[in-house]
């Protein structure tokens, strides 16, 4: 495995750790505020939606711009999108702030979608075609320990800390994220990569 491919697993790991305490520290916001169960369980389906919305997405960036841009840019206005939540939840809680958490939720989960996504593309032109399966295998190994690991840090940094200063966790997590990026550099855009591989396959 190359340097650059430890780099892209080091921003994935920060990326779903970030996500998880993010996620954990909404849920227990939502939960606290509303004290329904129902409301705060709407995160995860938001979520789930946003990244399905960001998949349907793929064909208007695929041809135009590179996987890794992509991933950099997403990582940007995640942050972005943190800056914002913060500034919610530090003001007293009302129906208008529940609905923007909600659609901020949808916003980053929209643009997490699409790290994932094009996480794929950029292993392709990092690594050679016999490593290639071996790569994806490791990258999702570590992809389901560090989740399973992040849900028990996420509870320990909740009990730790108040909400507000789990999002400048996340925050720390996906600059740490996008630092990795940078040292990736990747030819062609997510669409060559595939057709790339399919020839290499044939």
């Amino acid at each position: 495995m190359t340097q650059r491919f430890y780099f892209l697993a080091a921003s994935q790991v920060t990326t779903n750790l970030g996500f998880v305490v993010y996620t954990m520290a909404l849920t227990s916001y939502i939960k606290q505020n509303t004290g329904s169960t129902a409301l705060a369980s709407m995160i995860t389906m938001t979520s789930l939606i946003a990244r399905l919305l960001s998949g349907l997405s793929v064909p208007l960036l695929a041809d135009t711009y590179k996987s890794i841009y992509i991933m950099r840019s997403v990582q940007v206005m995640q942050i972005g999108m943190l800056a914002g939540l913060y500034v919610l939840l530090t003001q007293e809680f009302t129906v208008t702030v529940l609905t923007m958490c909600f659609i901020i939720i949808g916003i980053i989960s929209f643009f997490n979608g699409f790290f994932s996504i094009f996480k794929t593309s950029v292993v392709g032109s990092l690594v050679g075609k016999s490593q290639r399966m071996q790569a994806n295998s490791l990258l999702s190994t570590i992809d389901q320990t560090f989740l399973f690991a992040g849900w028990s840090l996420g509870g320990l940094v909740l009990s730790l800390t108040e909400f507000t200063q789990s999002l400048f966790i996340t925050a720390g997590l996906l600059l740490i994220s996008f630092v990795c990026l940078l040292f990736i550099k990747e030819a062609g855009t997510y669409k060559q990569t595939q057709k790339r591989s399919a020839a290499q396959q044939n």
